[in-house]
């Protein structure tokens, strides 16, 4: 096995700063039994403790053998005669060093994504914002007047509002105001429903709608799968209407729309810096901040902020980066991006782009991008990967493999990042497509065979 290898493309004292912080898996961490965040029903992410043992370094790792891999691709194609695969298989490889495919099956025929699409998305994200910005929540007073204004921040929690709440009432107390009219401008994204979600929308719990704001991500019953507000900006206005009057204002009249007054004095909290927010998004597939990300990336871009710009916005940002470490003319025509949080039946990004794009995060070669590599799910251990590759021979990818899980009516993903067996550091895509629905489990199962091969000596 290859628990103590280096990563080839990412310098040795890198890598073991990595797995020393609990970055990277290897030897010196081990699973605990501590409990994290939950993703979900099936998912649970757990803390990592850590053991004697000696540090690996260069003179221990195993040096590359160019034909450890020959027979690579056809390991991972065994699980194609499944009947739950049936053929449906795709996959694709790339070395982080060289850039080079390792293995591949039907790599360059786009499929859909379902949620690894979230690793696009933070990459675009990341090109584009250094991770250290915070989303700014700001109420200003003026003439007995509160205007709510929203600056992007969807992790507004209770306690959030309530400070934003004191501290507001705090200021029109000094300005001589005991009674207030609320107003709220929501008017920094257009956000708004995905039509190009379809019925795995807000209506179904799996999506709030983009807002300039909102109260817990605007899950109405704190749950991630649970009912979802269709008005998150009002809520969280509303909310915060009701926190004035705690603090002993009076409120009165109905919230009303309005543009927040330049200048004006005002109070504000600040959200988590958005590394944090790229970081939750993909340690439990949080489908509300992906959305949120994307919007983002449009306003970087200095275009429109509705669901489709940001769709858009995310795609010519992938289309450039995809240009810059030189994938395919076909590839690129192959890729379309519908969303931001791969919830769309319409999104389609061929295996080969995608093991491509994860190659460059694990290289080194582009800092911006090699945050993605510590927020991935580990095998066995955190977020959406906690509960997978447990029992019989995907055991073997534990700790081992980093990705990112996908599931979307008929097509089961996983893609991220993984040392392979002869030390080679690589990314890598995989896709079981065309099963039916009441096979979900079992197309997973598939998936994590495929998998595991990648880290299997033979």
């Amino acid at each position: 096995m290859s628990a103590i290898v280096l990563c080839a493309a990412v310098p040795a004292s890198f890598y073991l700063l990595g797995d020393l912080t609990d970055a990277f898996p290897g030897v010196l961490t081990v699973q605990s039994s501590t409990e994290g965040p939950e993703a979900g029903p099936q998912a649970q992410a757990e803390g990592w403790e850590r053991v004697s043992a000696a540090v690996p370094d260069a003179e221990v790792a195993p040096s590359p053998d160019p034909d450890a891999s020959a027979d690579l691709a056809e390991r991972m194609s065994a699980p194609a005669a499944l009947p739950v695969v049936d053929g449906g298989l795709a996959f694709s490889v790339v070395d982080a060093e060289t850039g080079q495919i390792i293995a591949e099956r039907d790599a360059d025929t786009a499929r859909v994504p379902a949620s690894t699409l979230k690793l696009l998305t933070a990459a675009a994200v990341l090109r584009l914002y250094s991770g250290d910005e915070v989303l700014t929540t700001r109420a200003t007073v003026v003439d007995g007047v509160v205007t709510l204004q929203g600056g992007g921040d969807m992790t507004l929690s209770d306690e959030d509002l309530g400070e934003l709440a004191g501290l507001t009432a705090d200021l029109a107390r000094e300005q001589g105001s005991a009674e207030v009219a609320v107003a709220l401008d929501d008017s920094y994204l257009a956000g708004g429903q995905n039509p190009a979600w379809g019925n795995n929308g807000t209506a179904g719990g799996w999506v709030a709608p983009t807002a300039s704001l909102a109260l817990e991500e605007g899950w109405l019953d704190g749950e991630q799968y649970g009912p979802k507000s269709s008005d998150p900006a009002g809520d969280a206005a509303r909310r915060f209407a009701e926190l004035l009057a705690d603090e002993g204002l009076e409120v009165t009249g109905e919230i009303t729309p309005a543009q927040a007054p330049a200048g004006a004095p005002s109070a504000q909290v600040h959200s988590e810096p958005l590394s944090e927010i790229v970081r939750h998004t993909l340690l439990i597939s949080d489908n509300t901040t992906a959305e949120l990300l994307a919007h983002l990336v449009a306003d970087a871009r200095g275009e429109e902020t509705t669901p489709e710009a940001a769709a858009a916005a995310v795609e010519a940002e992938i289309r450039e980066l995809a240009t810059e470490i030189g994938v395919s003319e076909t590839d690129l025509e192959a890729l379309d991006i519908r969303d931001g949080s791969g919830l769309s039946r319409e999104n389609r990004v061929p295996p080969a782009l995608l093991a491509a794009v994860l190659a460059e995060v694990s290289s080194g070669a582009t800092p911006a991008l090699q945050q993605i590599l510590f927020d991935v799910p580990v095998a066995g251990l955190t977020g959406t990967l906690g509960e997978r590759f447990e029992a019989g021979d995907s055991a073997d990818a534990r700790g081992l493999v980093r990705g990112k899980t996908g599931y979307l009516g008929g097509a089961a993903t996983l893609a991220g990042v993984v040392v392979l067996a002869d030390g080679r550091t690589a990314g890598y895509s995989i896709v079981v497509h065309g099963f039916d629905g009441a096979d979900a489990d079992a197309a997973r199962a598939a998936v994590d065979a495929v998998a595991v091969e990648m880290v299997q000596d033979q």
